[in-house]
């Protein structure tokens, strides 16, 4: 389990090296490793096997590498794509890379999570709309969707403030850990929404 895990750390690292992609200014290798990063703290407290570890580990390191390839809206079935060639190789059962594909797949927004396994991935992708790392996200978002600058401050805030009452975590370690932490979130939009 371990072996294939870091097999798949270096291969998206090298991926994400080796195809740069300057556009993306959120959805990065940093982004990818603060994804894998909370998925090991949310997995650990779900006291997962080592199996399902894995399961969520692979797909947390591959969920975000189908933007190198192609655009917003398919990257999921590109992620999946990309993972199933590198670990076809690597005597994966069927079954294992069906389940770590169905974690990629929910988290295409709006996500819909259908077992604890993708709820984890769900909540280690979002997991930032509970912290202060939420502001300078939300710049880097922008700077990815609206590089030109089409959007005006009142419009985005208005999405982002969507964005955030529509979201949900789903296991109860994000939801005592980082409810609160969202809720202030929610509220600074508001203010900028208000403006001074």
């Amino acid at each position: 389990m371990d072996a294939i895990v870091k097999q798949v750390s270096e291969y998206v690292e090298k991926l994400f090296q080796d195809y740069p992609n300057p556009n993306l200014y959120y959805h990065n290798i940093d982004h990818t490793r603060s994804v894998v990063k909370y998925a090991g703290e949310i997995s650990q407290y779900c006291q997962l096997s080592s199996a399902d570890k894995m399961i969520v580990t692979v797909a947390a390191w591959f969920h975000d590498v189908g933007h190198l390839i192609t655009g917003m809206n398919e990257h999921e079935k590109k992620s999946i794509a990309v993972m199933k060639l590198f670990l076809s190789c690597s005597n994966v059962e069927e079954e294992t890379l069906d389940k770590i594909a169905g974690c990629i797949m929910s988290t295409k927004l709006p996500s819909c999570p259908g077992n604890l396994l993708e709820e984890i991935l769900c909540d280690a992708d979002t997991y930032h709309l509970g912290t202060g790392e939420f502001l300078l996200s939300d710049v880097s978002v922008r700077k990815e969707f609206d590089p030109i600058g089409n959007i005006k401050d009142a419009e985005w805030h208005k999405q982002t403030l969507q964005f955030l009452l529509q979201h949900k975590y789903y296991t109860s370690y994000c939801q005592r850990r980082l409810i609160d932490g969202k809720n202030i979130n929610i509220q600074l939009v508001h203010a900028r929404i208000k403006g001074p």
